[in-house]
């Protein structure tokens, strides 16, 4: 796990590649701690230099890809790539970055792991090639070498690369399936620059901080964060999931192509299948997926909410090694809220070694500059903040890699919101007294349907309204929409002419939450607070491709059964998983006292609205006038909208700031 970075200069631009490639470097240090390295290209000239961060070690090692020049030496360069280290796999020299094939025709910088990197690497052997390293890094150059661009369809796991061809004068880059690992770009006449994290592009000068409008528009109306390839920075672009791109260094020019597309079964039911037999298939998958992830050289620890996700890892994990096994859970005192109680039953149940952080308002006030920049890009809720906690605490205690159980109602139908096309599906399928009938199963489970239902439809069919007569809806619907510049709504409320498809099963529900949508955008904040405090994060129920393809195999009927949700998942850790979590009904997430924290803190974050930046976005008079009516409502259920009038304005005035340089 690390971060990459680089720069290409076009037709003898002025721009200071080596300045450029620093400033990068230094963004996104928190991503690889462990030491920091370049290629130089010039020419058909390529150098391996150190830089600031480079440990002796390497610099003194007699690896075939050591650098051997500092970087603060170079004073010009075609092209750079940078590289930042947090050693998991092979954390000798020899796993430095960047990383060169044998004949040093291919270079490499690689964000993620290849899970299945040693079953690809004996394959790779049998067909003649050798390895100087015993990293899944040198595994993808020789399987590009070997499959050309078609090598990510061979590889099971999260990734981000580039690759330098030599041979060609071209830099391949890909990203993996479903968004786990981050890629953002700048392409321009003067360059083409990229890095795992948007912060660095703004901090290497190659684009100015300008906010991107539209985006900042569908964030407030429908809570999207990077839907689009441009978000809310303009002018630096998203390798979306699924995505490679090839840049051609003589030309300039760049190719995007879709390298996958995720299949899912579009029948309801089908008598064929044997669902005891689907089941044992699952758990299996989920075994596999687990047992992969556990691959490293470093200790391997895991969160632990508490609910079924993270306790099928954390239970499977004893199953597999019976180690002592570190776990990291937050908690707090309210117990309409905490899950610590299930998540004790757990680490008894394995005998793990439990480590709990109790996040306060008083804290999240100290750091809530630091949760918006490492983020990028404004959050919706307070619940980013109790992630960002556990992986904090995982650094403090010294562990490197967790297991996450992200990605799990996405996969599995873990959402209230699913019922919705699930009683579509019933509806579709048998007709109205089996409808009455699940709906009647749901309520039992779900006292609170109604509301939910309520927010449902409006969410799914509100949008058929003509675009000003939505927007008038919306603004008596959500109240935080009234303390926006009314002037910036109207400009772009064109856009909600804009008419997305509806869902029609859950199956298809699950595969928009899963390619590109919901679940990427958790996946970012996972990315962003993890490497944040220099931790890796490993979600098997998100990226390993043999699981996630048969679960999607499965038809809808298997994916809500009863009114219960997760009935798949549920089942195949019966007799792993204690029965009583595998049974709760209580599912909570990562909540946490969002309007009781927002209160105690608004007099911190008051200044906030002193900066007349806001102005082309919010109406600064109206929020300051309604100060307190807006912001104490500590007794309030958290709709994970108000803190957005937190969290925008300060993204804004810190990416507003001059950036640092070198």
């Amino acid at each position: 796990m690390c971060g990459i970075a680089g720069i290409v200069r076009f037709n003898n631009s002025s721009v200071d590649a080596v300045k450029i490639a620093r400033r990068m470097d230094n963004a996104i240090k928190h991503r690889g701690p462990d030491g920091d390295g370049y290629l130089v290209i010039n020419g058909d000239k390529e150098t391996s230099a150190f830089g600031d961060d480079t440990p002796s070690s390497i610099i003194e090692s007699g690896i075939l890809h050591k650098p051997t020049t500092s970087i603060s030496k170079t004073e010009k360069a075609d092209a750079i790539l940078v590289h930042r280290r947090l050693s998991i796999i092979d954390v000798q020299p020899t796993g430095y970055q960047p990383m060169c094939n044998t004949d040093k025709s291919l270079w490499i910088v690689h964000n993620g792991e290849i899970y299945n990197y040693k079953e690809l690497r004996e394959e790779l052997s049998k067909l003649g090639f050798s390895f100087h390293t015993h990293s899944d890094t040198e595994v993808i150059l020789a399987s590009y070498k070997q499959w050309g661009t078609d090598c990510v369809n061979h590889f099971n796991g999260m990734w981000a690369f580039v690759i330098y061809d030599k041979a060609n004068r071209k830099l391949f880059a890909s990203r993996d399936r479903f968004g786990v690992k981050p890629f953002y770009y700048v392409h321009n006449d003067s360059c083409f620059a990229f890095a795992s994290e948007q912060k660095a592009l703004i901090a290497s000068g190659v684009v100015d901080f300008k906010p991107n409008a539209s985006a900042i528009f569908d964030y407030w109306i429908y809570s999207n964060m990077e839907r689009q390839e441009e978000g809310m920075f303009t002018g630096i672009l998203e390798l979306l999931p699924a995505h490679s791109l090839t840049l051609n260094l003589k030309t300039g020019e760049l190719k995007k192509q879709k390298y996958y597309t995720l299949p899912y079964s579009k029948e309801y039911d089908n008598n064929t299948f044997d669902e005891k037999q689907g089941i044992e298939k699952i758990r299996s998958l989920v075994d596999d997926a687990v047992r992969l992830r556990l691959r490293a050289d470093v200790e391997v620890g895991s969160c632990l909410s508490g609910g079924i996700d993270s306790s099928s890892i954390v239970s499977l994990i004893h199953n597999n090694n019976h180690n002592a096994l570190n776990t990291f859970t937050v908690a707090f005192d309210d117990k309409r809220i905490d899950e610590g109680h299930w998540a004790e039953i757990i680490s008894e149940h394995t005998n793990s070694t439990a480590h709990i952080v109790k996040p306060n308002s008083s804290e999240l006030s100290g750091d809530l500059e630091n949760l918006i920049y490492c983020q990028d890009i404004p959050i919706w809720s307070t619940s980013t903040y109790a992630q960002y906690r556990v992986m904090q605490l995982i650094k403090q205690t010294g562990i490197k890699v967790v297991l996450d159980g992200q990605g799990g109602d996405e996969l599995f139908a873990g959402y209230e919101s699913y019922y919705f096309y699930y009683l579509q599906d019933i509806l579709n399928t048998y007709g109205v007294s089996a409808f009455i009938k699940a709906l009647k199963e749901i309520q039992k489970l779900v006292p609170s349907l109604k509301q939910y239902f309520k927010q449902m439809v409006l969410k799914e069919y509100l949008f058929r309204l003509p675009a000003k007569q939505q927007l008038t809806a919306r603004l008596s619907i959500h109240n935080e929409l009234k303390y926006l510049n009314r002037d910036f709504l109207n400009q772009h409320v064109s856009q909600l002419d804009e008419k997305p498809r509806v869902a029609e099963s859950v199956n298809e529900a699950l595969s928009n939450d899963f390619n590109n949508g919901l679940l990427k955008s958790y996946l970012k904040c996972e990315d962003r607070c993890s490497m944040w405090h220099s931790v890796e994060s490993r979600t098997p129920f998100s990226d390993d491709i043999k699981l996630i393809e048969y679960v999607f195999s499965l038809p809808s009927k298997y994916k809500i059964q009863g009114g219960k949700l997760k009935p798949m998942l549920r089942e195949a850790m019966r007799g792993i998983v204690p029965q009583q979590v595998l049974d709760r009904k209580d599912k909570k997430g990562y909540m946490t006292p969002g309007p009781t924290w927002i209160a105690d803190i608004r007099k911190d974050v008051r200044y906030i609205f002193d900066n007349p930046v806001l102005d082309d976005f919010m109406d600064r008079k109206r929020i300051i006038a309604d100060y307190d009516k807006l912001f104490n409502n500590p007794h309030k259920p958290d709709n994970n909208r108000i803190f957005k009038l937190i969290a925008f304005p300060l993204w804004l005035t810190i990416f507003s700031r001059k950036q640092p340089l070198l």
